[in-house]
């Protein structure tokens, strides 16, 4: 019996234009009747969450930063940092082959430039960012994530990938297109949602659905009960999963689980 839905944010609850599925907050209320929760697991920071978690009324923990941090009524139950020096030894390498990117740490978030998709989702970050130089010294902060935007070197991405994949303790994963994030390797998805249902008391393995759209949702669809690719996934992404639903831009969550859970809804 499923207990929980698990949702990523950006290409799956969101349209491509960042409106939340018209439909999904009534479907959560009705769902939430019948003992059945909702949770979101996402790659956003928790203030970028923040106003979703909100509209949702989310009363439960939910993952933020590729399940890096757990929340709960916006304060914190679980941080999984990044190794120090491979964190710093990331953002070096990424600074001196001009790769746009942010590194989101306990204590400040920092930048070397900006994108069109950094400059997107400043519309809803108030906390001030400090510029990143070459000499900065990260490993006196607890960097969460670093997000990177190869939009200009896209050649590059599979060189710097093995790179950083191979620093102690760290992963290199695909969030977006050509965005992706530097994490601890134990910050995952899937690890995220365990913590979640750690929490709730909930079998991840048999009492979950999951949906997502992305290369870092797998870890979390590979391990629930029931997984969920959006129509707008990448092929890989919809090959490891048990369903495929519409895409992001057509209410794919709420009209899969309208359809699943026809008998209470």
């Amino acid at each position: 019996m499923i207990k929980l839905i698990a949702c990523d944010l950006d290409g799956t609850i969101f349209d491509d234009n960042k409106n939340i599925d018209s439909d999904l907050k009534n479907v959560v209320n009705k769902l939430k009747e019948n003992d059945i929760l909702f949770t979101i697991i996402s790659g956003r920071n928790e203030e970028l969450m923040m106003d979703v978690v909100d509209y949702f009324e989310l009363d439960i923990p939910y993952a933020c930063n590729n399940g890096a941090n757990i929340f709960k009524n916006h304060k914190p139950l679980f941080n999984d940092y990044i190794d120090k020096q491979s964190a710093d030894r990331a953002a070096k390498l990424l600074y001196d082959n001009d790769i746009v990117f942010r590194a989101y740490a306990k204590e400040d978030t920092f930048c070397n430039s900006i994108s069109d998709f950094f400059l997107a989702r400043m519309k809803g970050f108030s906390k001030p960012f400090k510029d990143y130089y070459r000499d900065l010294d990260l490993t006196k902060n607890n960097v969460m994530k670093i997000t990177c935007d190869f939009y200009n070197h896209i050649e590059l991405i599979d060189t710097l990938s093995k790179e950083i994949n191979s620093y102690p303790h760290t992963a290199f994963v695909k969030a977006e297109d050509n965005v992706y994030c530097v994490n601890s390797i134990t910050a995952n998805k899937g690890d995220g949602l365990k913590r979640v249902c750690e929490y709730l008391g909930i079998d991840m393995k048999n009492e979950v659905m999951a949906f997502g759209d992305n290369e870092n949702d797998l870890p979390m669809l590979k391990n629930v009960k029931i997984s969920v690719a959006m129509g707008n996934s990448d092929d890989e992404v919809k090959k490891q999963v048990d369903y495929t639903c519409l895409d992001n831009n057509h209410n794919g969550v709420s009209t899969f689980l309208k359809q699943y859970f026809k008998d209470i809804l």
